[in-house]
This record gives structure tokens, C-alpha cells and sequence, in this order.
């Protein structure tokens, strides 16, 4: 089973990816955390993403792509993987082997109040990166490993309007490229976090019962 997920920020992602994981035996590939490792231990595709990094420009398309594969091509004792996120814009899409991937989750937001409301109130773990709220962890103390959590320095208005409006030129394209080739599922992501869930499950299980991985 290979698996991609994406939704605009402030969807879910966070919460449902490692579950999705953990329940169908999967490996969590976070295409964020893959850049900032290669730069950490300063591989030298690292060396070339920091160049880009640290003036606040994109990594080229072709090199996040040529990274991810090698993720994905080292997937033994999982059953498969589950991708977030990538592909998010056209070049993505165009360099990425997209019929490699069984199906894509679309977190659908319409309401973007409920974006932004998600995103100002989002907190993360700095040690073990789980993702939660100020409502769900109203002592600002990680449930998972006791750690003090934080906001993201960039969830700010601002910041989350203009993720709006890029998932929205740049990323609802590529989904609308894999619906046409059947294989995406889409969910409704402005439910409780649970209802969410248990949609995806729900549909992931009705989808690869209509068609079998081979």
C-alpha cells in the first residue's frame, strides 16, 4: 500500500499521518523532516539544500524528488508507505513516478476560518514532533513524552492566509490530477478529529477493496 497525504495547513496532517501508519504497518515519510535531516548531517545534497534554505528559498523540485526516492525505495519490513506531503505543486507532480502511488488522502477544508483557527491554536512537541492544540493540552506539557510544548514560529495570520492561497494555485491542481486518474480519496477534515479518522480508515479499507493491491 503507497499512500500520499495532503491537505492545506491547519487540515490534520500532523494527527492522522502516524496513526494511518501505525494502523496499516506503513512508513511515515515526512518529506519536511527528510530536507532537515540531509542538512543536518550535512550530506551533500544537504550542502546544496542549505544554500536554499538558509536564504528562504525553495529546494528545487528535482532534488526534494531525487531525496524522497530514496526513501521510498527503502521500505523493507513495511507494508508500503505513506507520503507527507509531496506532491504539493505541478513541478513536484511532473518529477515525481506518481504511478508508483496507490492512492491519495485529500484532508478537504473548505471553511478557512477553521484553518486558521486550527493553525493560531496548534502546538508542537520539539522533542518527539507530535502535533496537538491548546485545547487538547491546555498545560502546554506533551502527552507523549512530558516535553514542553511550542507554537510554530510561523503560525501567525499572515503567514496562514498566504498558505491558503498557495495550497489553493500551487497544490489543488495536483489533486485534481490524481481524481482524474482515480486515485484520490477525499475526506472531510473539518469533522472532530476522531470522525476524521475513522473516515479515512473507512475509506482507505472501501477503496482497496474496489481495487486490490496487485
Amino acid at each position: 500500500m503507497k499512500l500520499a497525504i495532503i491537505g492545506p495547513a491547519g487540515s490534520g496532517k500532523g494527527q492522522n499521518t502516524g496513526k494511518i501508519a501505525e494502523k496499516y504497518g506503513l512508513k511515515h515519510v515526512v518529506v519536511g523532516d527528510i530536507v532537515k535531516a540531509e542538512i543536518r548531517n550535512k550530506t551533500e545534497v544537504g550542502k546544496i539544500m542549505y544554500e536554499y534554505t538558509s536564504v528562504g528559498k525553495f529546494v528545487p523540485s528535482d532534488i526534494v524528488m531525487q531525496v524522497l526516492a530514496s526513501q521510498l525505495n527503502n521500505i523493507d519490513g513495511f507494508n508500503g508507505y505513506i507520503i507527507d506531503t509531496a506532491p504539493i505543486n505541478m513541478d513536484q507532480y511532473s518529477k515525481m513516478d506518481t504511478d508508483d502511488i496507490d492512492a491519495v488522502i485529500s484532508l478537504e477544508v473548505k471553511n478557512h476560518d477553521i484553518l486558521r483557527t486550527r493553525t493560531l491554536n496548534r502546538l508542537i512537541c520539539p522533542n518527539c514532533r507530535k502535533v496537538t492544540s491548546v485545547f487538547d493540552a491546555p498545560d502546554g506539557v506533551c502527552a507523549h513524552c512530558g516535553s514542553t510544548l511550542e507554537h510554530r514560529y510561523d503560525d501567525n495570520l499572515e503567514t496562514v492566509n498566504f498558505r491558503i492561497a498557495q495550497y489553493e494555485r500551487e497544490t489543488v491542481p495536483v489533486l485534481e490530477e490524481f481524481e482524474k486518474s482515480g486515485k484520490l480519496i477525499k475526506i472531510n477534515a473539518e469533522l472532530s478529529k476522531e470522525q476524521v479518522f475513522d473516515q479515512i480508515c473507512n475509506k482507505i479499507d472501501d477503496f482497496f477493496a474496489k481495487k486490490p493491491l496487485k
